[in-house]
């Protein structure tokens, strides 16, 4: 019963936030789909994906046909962040094959072109920080093609950030702090901070609104696939204990 009512309250949050977002934000998904608390709820979501997957597959298997899938996957025209999604899946997935966590993050230009994407890294390395959407804009803005796209630490208008699942409260105030926009592929997972941008303090709820926050427009086959990766770390318990 505590597991229907938390699960009833998350879905009525991603709602809520979906509502306060522009109106072109949707999900293809029913977004109970979003709400995966055990490894046999993520296997059967993984049987059920086109990727061959079998329940008794060992965990490179399973990681090896996801990459097979994906490589082979074309974005679909009806879908304009596909293929920023597909990136982005990609960067998640080469995390998770690492050991590390199922999560990455592309930056975009004025003119819709990658210029940049990164991974998870905090198991990898051992580091607190290293979310996608973190490592994507340090690596990013040390880099020598930043001077381009940058004024000190703010970014130029209409740069985009788009990561394989909502970012959460660090990545996302990191985010609106350099200037640039906020996209994603799946929402939540339940730490994300866009669906909670209403409990930001008043200063940094300001500078959110002020930027464009919203949920990609990406086939279900792509919002499914982060989400699955995102919750891969069920698939071996790894992390800390």
């Amino acid at each position: 019963m505590k597991k229907i009512l938390i699960s009833a309250c998350l879905i009525l949050l991603f709602s809520t936030s979906f509502a306060q977002q522009d109106g072109s934000s949707t999900t293809k998904v029913d977004l109970s789909y979003f709400i995966t608390h055990t490894r046999e709820e993520l296997i059967n979501k993984l049987v059920d994906m086109p990727f061959g997957i079998n329940s008794d597959d060992p965990v490179d298997k399973i990681l090896n046909k996801i990459k097979i899938y994906l490589l082979a996957f074309t974005p679909e025209p009806g879908y304009s962040d596909d293929i920023y999604a597909k990136e982005a899946n990609m960067q998640a997935l080469k995390s998770v094959m690492q050991g590390g966590y199922g999560i990455g993050a592309v930056l975009i230009d004025q003119n819709g072109k990658i210029i940049a994407s990164a991974h998870n890294s905090q198991i990898q390395k051992r580091r607190s920080d290293l979310h996608a959407e973190m490592t994507l804009l340090t690596n990013f803005e040390k880099s020598f093609k930043s001077r381009k796209y940058m004024d000190s630490y703010v970014y130029k208008p209409g740069m985009i950030v788009f990561s394989s699942a909502e970012p959460c409260p660090m990545c996302f105030i990191r985010i609106i702090t350099t200037g640039c926009n906020t996209k994603y592929c799946t929402p939540g997972p339940e730490d994300g901070m866009v669906s909670r941008i209403n409990y930001l303090p008043a200063y940094w709820k300001e500078l959110a609104m002020e930027r464009t926050v919203e949920l990609g427009d990406c086939s279900p086959e792509m919002q499914k696939l982060a989400h699955l990766l995102f919750y891969s770390y069920l698939l071996d318990n790894r992390g800390p204990q």
